[in-house]
């Protein structure tokens, strides 16, 4: 057992250090155990001595420290020898040349002992550990020691509760196994300290019947896992008798066992069939066909030879029962089909739980057990960072701004705390700063109501678990309601206001933004009824009282057109302002969640939101009230009706009108409102008289929805003669291709016959 190999390993370091700290005593320098130098200068009467002992988590000496497991140094100073009289208040320093020691000095306590605690970092190897300290009459007493940084040792087993069981695999149920049963196995990687850990690990699970095929795992090993736990579903398919289960654990010395008894062919056999639906809800929080909160599991029990058996009892129970889940009944009779079915109902805390079917073997073997499929009890509803909204076919919208009917596809995607998808029938709403978009759509049932006839997105028409799409295209309005902010729009010939950080240009394409009012920018914003993330600090699935400041507080959900996280029209610094920032939000609009007619920041007080606030918390330290859950995105309407384009040749930030030789020059593209090509345009770049390009040739620009023109190098060379650069914007979709010419120096090459200088 790991316990009584630590205990030998202390008892050998004990020893070790003892042998050291004799070798010490004649002036040598300390080891494992530490012994101090004696100053050699005849005047060591009374000089001190230093003894140096690392201890572990338990208190035993070692020498050995791992990146979960700290070491304590603590070295006791005495007078002269190892056991003269103790020194108190001596400031002694440590240093390490592997590792930490904190801290850098300390002073010896009353049994004059100074103390120090080493931790390990990412490096391994061996270390050694000076300590110095300093009479009162200047003499200093010097001793080091001798340690090694190894990787942490990491442990199988499960958790019974609150305790461990190292070496064991956890099977539920833990009773026999039905022929062609099914057992959950379970298995936890600790540290040292017994803690789960969150590394990146992979298990392997081996067994006779497993090699043989008779037997299978889903998912199939290795199992990867970076919570230190994981979870696998044994089906004896074909094996009987007792199969022999050993789980080990790569790149570590962890290993777990598990014996499975299987019943004969000839016993009575369950298997399980359905379970519906497999996600549930929270109780107290269901309504409507897609929020239940319960399932239906289905077993059937079959003889030898496969066949249904009727009027059999079958008992069932569940592998948790936290927050109050049940069944119901706890027995049932098999029907003529061999068919039973019992009621799983939900509790008030989310988790996963299988339900277990027991019956007695025919042949008096004992009872058979099987397992359903894992269910799944949730709040069932989106939380805030679970929410994803994404764009099929690229963020720049082709021809967006001068043509009508350009689709592109909008698909939402949402989770719950945990992660799961929600359940299908949630409904997400989209709205729009310019062109059309579909209302609404619900999750796995049915997407927006153009999508099925649309060309780009009716392959998305139906929806899986957990995700929706609607469609958008381009149409009116393309341009703010209000004067003021239509006069303020921002473009690339307009040199009032213009301010290009990369190039010194008063005008022309910019990489950067130039600043709001931005043109041909559409917010999308998508919400859905759903709650607050939180981090569930000790895992229990609600939000105590402990974890209250431990969650991000959600305003109303507001469609941002200026793009800087802000609602203006609320903004206290946007009263009676005439700033750009305050005026390119000055349409943004708000979602009354709670209908009062004004915008909420929802931080009077700032409580978390969320069926996952306890009964006993709401009100006091957090609110089952609900939230709308949101994210946003940006299509970019591309102004491509030929005139709407622009290059512009800098180099070294200084805007150019020629290239010339062998020089380094960017070149940027963009529409009028400086917002790049769609994803998928080309531009081409070609030499025309003595001009040579040198620098690529072809470039085509990605998916972005980030600020500023797209920019590319351009080098030229050439034979001495005068040319030209020309440069072709050819857009992806049906606007027509844009070309710009650019003069091209060159220097002649030498003439090989003019006379050497």
């Amino acid at each position: 057992m790991i316990t009584r190999f630590a205990t030998l390993t202390s008892r050998l370091s004990v020893l070790f250090a003892f042998l050291l700290a004799l070798a010490a005593c004649g002036g040598g320098g300390g080891g494992g155990g530490g012994g101090g130098f004696l100053p050699d200068d005849g005047a060591d009467d009374d000089a001190y001595f230093l003894t140096l002992t690392l201890l572990d988590i338990n208190g035993d000496s070692t020498n050995t420290v791992t990146s979960t497991m700290p070491g304590t140094l603590q070295v006791k100073v005495t007078r002269k020898s190892r056991n003269g009289q103790v020194i108190t208040d001596a400031l002694v320093s440590a240093t390490t040349d592997i590792g930490t020691l904190s801290p850098a000095t300390s002073l010896s306590d009353s049994n004059g002992i100074a103390t120090f605690e080493l931790t390990a970092e990412d490096e391994l190897g061996a270390g050694a550990i000076s300590v110095s300290v300093t009479n009162e009459d200047g003499l200093t007493t010097e001793a080091t020691f001798n340690f090694q940084i190894t990787a942490p040792g990491l442990r199988l087993g499960h958790f019974d509760g609150n305790a461990f069981i190292e070496n064991e695999i956890g099977v539920n149920p833990s009773g026999n196994l039905a022929y062609r049963g099914s057992a959950e196995l379970v298995i936890d990687i600790v540290d040292e300290d017994g803690n789960r850990v969150d590394s990146a690990e992979s298990i392997v699970i081996t067994s006779d019947c497993l090699a043989t095929g008779d037997s299978t795992l889903e998912p199939a090993p290795p199992l990867e896992t970076s919570t230190g736990n994981v979870r696998t579903t044994y089906t004896a398919s074909r094996c009987s008798g007792t199969d022999e289960l050993t789980a080990t654990i790569d790149d570590g010395d962890g290993v777990a066992f598990a014996s499975i008894t299987i019943g004969s062919p000839q016993a009575n056999s369950l298997t399980f069939v359905s379970a519906e639906p497999n996600l549930i809800v929270l109780k107290g929080t269901g309504g409507g066909p897609s929020r239940q909160e319960s399932a239906v599991v289905t077993f059937q029990v079959i003889d030898g030879d496969n066949n249904p058996l009727p009027d059999v009892e079958v008992d069932f129970s569940l592998t948790t029962e936290i927050g109050g889940l049940s069944l119901t009944p706890q027995s049932a009779i098999s029907n003529e089909e061999g068919l039973v079915e019992v009621t799983l109902r939900s509790g008030d805390v989310a988790t996963v739980v299988r339900v277990i079917a027991t019956v007695a073997g025919a042949d008096g073997s004992g009872n058979q057990s099987t397992v359903s499929d894992v269910l799944t009890v949730s709040t069932g509803l989106p939380d805030q960072n679970s929410i994803s909204v994404s764009v099929r076919g690229g963020f720049v919208v082709e021809n967006g701004f001068t043509m009508d009917g350009i689709e592109r596809c909008i698909t939402v995607r949402m989770a719950d705390k945990f992660n799961n998808p929600v359940p299908d029938g949630t409904s997400a709403i989209f709205t729009t700063e310019y062109g059309t978009i579909d209302p609404s759509c619900v999750t796995g049932t049915s997407s927006g109501e153009r999508v099925a006839s649309s060309n780009s997105c009716s392959d998305l028409d139906s929806p899986i678990p957990g995700e929706c799409t609607v469609l958008w295209t381009s149409g009116e309005p393309r341009y703010p309601t209000l004067d003021r902010n239509l006069n303020n729009i921002r473009t690339i010939d307009n040199p009032e206001g213009y301010d290009c950080p990369s190039h010194n240009g008063s005008t022309g394409p910019c990489p950067d933004d130039l600043g709001p009012v931005r043109g041909g920018r559409s917010t999308i914003l998508v919400t859905a009824i759903g709650e607050e993330s939180f981090i569930d600090r000790n895992g229990n699935g609600v939000m105590d009282e402990d974890e209250q400041d431990l969650f991000s507080n959600m305003p109303e959900a507001f469609i941002d057109h200026n793009e800087d996280g802000i609602f203006n029209p609320a903004a206290a610094n946007c009263e009676n302002s005439n700033s750009l920032a305050c005026v390119s939000g000055f349409e943004e609009t708000f979602v009354d969640f709670n209908n009062d007619n004004r915008y909420n920041s929802n931080n009077f007080p700032a409580r978390y939101n969320g069926l996952l606030c306890p009964v006993e918390g709401d009100g006091v330290w957090c609110s089952r009230d609900l939230i709308n859950v949101r994210d946003q995105t940006v299509l970019i309407l591309s102004y491509d009706d030929g005139s709407g384009w622009d290059f512009l040749l800098t180099r070294n930030e200084r805007v150019e009108q020629e290239t010339r030789e062998g020089s380094e020059y960017t070149v940027y593209v963009s529409d009028i409102f400086n917002n790049k090509p769609a994803a998928g345009s080309t531009i081409r770049v070609e030499a025309g008289g003595g001009c040579e390009i040198i620098s690529e040739t072809s470039f085509t620009v990605p998916a972005s929805a980030s600020y500023g023109a797209f920019g590319f190098p351009l080098v030229t060379d050439g034979d001495g003669s005068s040319g030209t650069v020309n440069l072709t914007l050819e857009p992806e979709g049906e606007a027509a291709p844009y070309t710009e010419s650019f003069t091209c120096v060159s220097f002649a090459p030498p003439d090989p016959n003019s006379p050497v200088p």
